[in-house]
């Protein structure tokens, strides 16, 4: 599982470069910044261990059903 959606899944808020879930009612830091990479600490990655990724949502048809107009009857003049 990649680090954002790792840190997405528990639920963690990034704060001041470090990624914080709430674990039984205490945070904990799941994730920093190290140079230019969000990566798990030691704790993130024992909790990654649990976490099922999600599946990917399926994408739908940007077509409106309701986008179907019949034409405008003529006028008798």
């Amino acid at each position: 599982m990649e680090v954002f959606q790792f840190i997405n899944a528990v639920g963690a808020e990034v704060v001041a470069n470090k990624a914080v879930a709430k674990v039984d009612g205490s945070r904990v830091v799941v994730a920093q910044v190290v140079g230019d990479k969000m990566v798990l600490t030691a704790e993130g990655e024992e909790m990654a261990k649990t976490i099922k990724p999600t599946p990917a949502p399926k994408a739908t048809s940007s077509k409106s059903k309701t986008a179907e107009t019949t034409p405008a009857p003529k006028s008798s003049e």
